[in-house]
């Protein structure tokens, strides 16, 4: 009966061999299956150190990394060839002389079920979740073996084997046990740790080392597999739960940006983030009482701009302040933060100079009327200190004087793609009119460490320092110029969480507050490190401790003197690129000191870009001093040499308006003949506009503007229509009639302009 069996037994056998090479061939014909569906796989992130931040799961809720050949460690692959199937080299797919013994003890003799299974019967069972404890499965099996076997090669099969095994519970493939089991990469596993782990996928419920049970049924199957090797006794398993989740907002930002699982490799310094992860938690804990929930700060390395540090909220885990939301990717109102780009732009266009004056006064451009945070107007004052103050009102008249590009134009270029249209903002962009996010905030100061150089963010250590594209927003000197402007603003009077913070270190940095006080920021530069904080509450909530510098700046501080102190950057003087140069300048106009200036001071310029005159507010004049009155040419000889301030008086009007006294000058003893040498040039018309139409109403109550500047010295104005003396003063309203009419102003001196004004009567 049993030789019947095998006889039978034995047709059968030649009968599948024919049929299997019959089917070996066919299958070189059909479509190439898909080995591995790498897109449904977790993703791990590494710190800078190779640290773990988090290892994620997949969307069927597995710990399965794709970890290529090259990285699984050779004692690995040899010890899972070894014990699963030592003749994976040498069969097409199935060991017929395995399967043959199987085949006779589980279907003829019915002694015992044996697999018999080759590691790539194996991977077909674990790719396309086969049932093979019985015949059709197991046919199933031994076919989809032969189809991969014909269209991959090896090492392919190794490899998918290799991510696909189950090694316990939910994780699949030695890359994700690796970090499982170890904590560390599977290329950094030690011989006895790789030697444990081929020896679980044989019976992964009983042998994954997830509990003390498993880790003795794993130490069983080590007896029976190495004999009495004490090797088992040097491993240190971890525990599934001990995984971390650090930097939650950065690895799930890093695996966004990279669109791809695996292993990522990111710029991540684990100390500059444990820093500022505790400054920024202590800074909340402090301001709680006041309202501040919430607050996300990012440290980045200026020449490169490598992400060191990425804390996107107070807390991840806390819904209350909705933790899981990034603050640093999410786009907020950014106050004044865009203020240094504006001047940058009017440096380069040939627009200003760090020490140009410009006027803090009211303005109205069109009906748009702008007004300062403070609510108050300082007057004539240098760019430098417009910036650092933060004035309103210099930054909205500059961003109208821009030519090409805009400040809208330009924060395109930079890929701040708003989603209006420039008319829609119009000049509310100079005090946070557009949303913008931390992350492309620090890209934009990134400029100012890079002369003027735009780079995306680095995440991954793994590219080269020259990945990704490069191109010219600033001039160098701009950017430079700009960073030296910001270094003149002063520290705050202490920095958060430091005791006593370094004066002499170089900071550039601005705050910005939004309007309606809903967001907090401060971004500052020093040497090699660019920092970004922001403050604030998720929901939008306004609070009136929300302020810019009060705020974020001893926040920004802190983090910037506990990285530097920490880490021991490079703290470099950024390098003056060639196309800049130090003049003498006059401190109190900003223009070329001359023979009168009384002090002097160095500023920079770019010659050949920069307006630059010699200084016209200081000039020598001849008093009597009798009666301090001005002479006139040719009675200079009874007269003494004095030097005197000659300020427009528009700009007068400005002083007065900001509580500033300057020395006025003397009136003329009489009305001179001769003005040559006094260098006063006559009275500019403002208003009237030539060109302009002005409506009139039928009631006959329209009151047209006239008004004048007049060059120093000059203070009375007198104005006539078509002859018709119509009144004295620098601004003096008109009652209007329908017509053409000459309007001119004279100065007390007898020089004048004049202008034409059209009138017609409004529908």
């Amino acid at each position: 009966m049993r030789l019947r069996k095998a006889s039978k037994f034995g047709c059968g056998v030649i009968v599948i061999a024919w049929a299997l090479l019959l089917v070996w061939v066919g299958l070189g014909s059909s479509p190439k299956p898909l080995l591995v569906n790498r897109s449904n796989a977790s993703y791990a992130v590494i710190d800078r150190n190779g640290e773990l931040l988090r290892l994620s799961l997949s969307s069927d809720e597995k710990y399965r990394l794709w970890t290529s050949l090259e990285e699984i460690p050779g004692e690995l692959q040899e010890a899972t060839l070894n014990y699963e199937d030592r003749w994976f080299y040498r069969h097409p797919g199935v060991n017929p002389i395995a399967l043959t013994r199987a085949a006779w003890s589980s279907f003829i003799a019915r002694v015992r079920w044996i697999g018999a299974s080759t590691l790539t019967m194996q991977l077909a069972r674990q790719r396309w979740r086969l049932k093979t404890h019985t015949l059709s499965g197991k046919l199933r099996q031994i076919g989809y073996a032969f189809w991969l076997e014909r269209h991959f090669s090896k090492q392919e099969l190794l490899e998918a084997y290799l991510n696909l095994a189950p090694y316990g519970a939910n994780i699949e493939g030695a890359g994700a046990a690796a970090w499982v089991y170890f904590h560390k990469p599977v290329g950094q596993l030690s011989a006895d740790e790789a030697r444990a782990l081929a020896l679980i996928p044989q019976n992964p419920s009983l042998r994954a080392p997830l509990s003390p049970a498993g880790r003795d049924a794993l130490q069983k199957a080590w007896r029976l597999a190495y004999g009495d090797d004490p090797g088992f006794e040097r491993i240190g398993f971890r525990r599934r739960e001990e995984l971390p989740l650090r930097a939650p907002h950065f690895a799930e930002r890093l695996h966004e940006l990279a669109g791809e699982n695996g292993t990522l490799a990111s710029t991540l310094d684990p100390t500059v983030q444990g820093l500022t992860e505790d400054l920024l938690g202590s800074f909340i804990r402090q301001h709680r009482p006041q309202g501040i929930a919430n607050a996300a700060a990012l440290v980045v390395h200026a020449p490169t701009l490598e992400v060191l540090g990425y804390v996107g909220s107070a807390d991840y885990l806390d819904s209350r302040i909705r933790g899981f939301v990034n603050g640093l990717k999410s786009r907020r109102s950014p106050g004044s933060t865009l203020k240094p780009f504006i001047y940058a732009l009017a440096i380069a266009q040939g627009l200003i100079t760090p020490d140009t004056l410009l006027k803090d006064t009211p303005l109205r451009v069109g009906e748009y009327q702008p007004e300062n945070f403070e609510g108050n107007f300082f007057g004539p004052l240098s760019a430098t200190e417009a910036l650092v103050r933060s004035r309103n009102i210099p930054a909205v008249a500059l961003t109208a004087r821009l030519k090409q590009p805009t400040l809208y134009q330009f924060l395109n270029q930079a890929g701040l793609k708003l989603p209006k249209d420039e008319a829609y903002y119009g000049l509310t962009l100079a005090m946070g009119g557009a949303e913008i996010s931390m992350e492309e905030l620090l890209k934009l100061y990134g400029l100012l460490a890079n002369g003027g150089e735009y780079q995306d963010l680095r995440w991954l250590r793994t590219l080269p320092s020259t990945a990704g594209e490069t191109k010219r927003l600033l001039t160098p000197e701009a950017a430079f110029l700009v960073r030296q402007m910001l270094e003149a603003n002063p520290p705050p009077q202490r920095s958060f969480g430091v005791r006593s913070f370094n004066r002499d270190l170089p900071v550039a940095w601005k705050t910005g507050t939004s309007s309606g006080l809903k967001d907090a920021w401060a971004v500052g530069l020093t040497g090699d490190l660019l920092a970004g904080v922001w403050v604030g509450n998720f929901d939008g909530a306004p609070n009136r401790q929300l302020v810019g510098r009060e705020l974020a700046g001893p926040l920004l501080f802190g983090i910037l003197e506990a990285v530097g102190q920490e880490r021991r950057f490079d703290i470099p003087r950024p390098t003056p690129p060639p196309g800049v140069k130090r003049v003498e300048i006059c401190p109190l106009s900003g223009a070329l000191r001359s023979p009168w200036c009384p002090h002097g001071k160095t500023g920079w310029i770019i010659p050949g870009v920069s307006p630059i005159k010699t200084c016209t507010v200081h000039r020598q004049i001849r008093v009597d001093p009798a009666h301090g009155l001005r002479l006139c040419r040719g009675d200079e000889s009874r007269g003494e040499i004095r030097i005197a301030e000659f300020w427009d008086s528009d700009v007068l009007e400005l002083f007065r308006l900001a509580g500033v006294r300057r020395d006025t000058l003397p009136a003329f003893e009489k009305t001179c003949e001769d003005l040559a040498g006094d260098g006063a040039h006559p009275p500019a018309i403002v208003s009237p506009q030539p060109g302009m139409t002005y409506p009139i109403r039928a009631d006959g109550k329209s009151l047209i503007e006239f008004s004048a500047v007049s060059d120093g010295g000059r203070h009375r104005l007198f104005w006539f229509v078509d002859d018709a003396y119509a009144g004295e003063g620098n601004r003096l309203l008109w009652p209007g009639k329908p017509g053409q009419f000459e309007v001119r102003v004279v100065d007390e001196q007898g020089q004048s302009t004049k202008t034409t004004l059209t009138t017609l009567p409004a529908d």
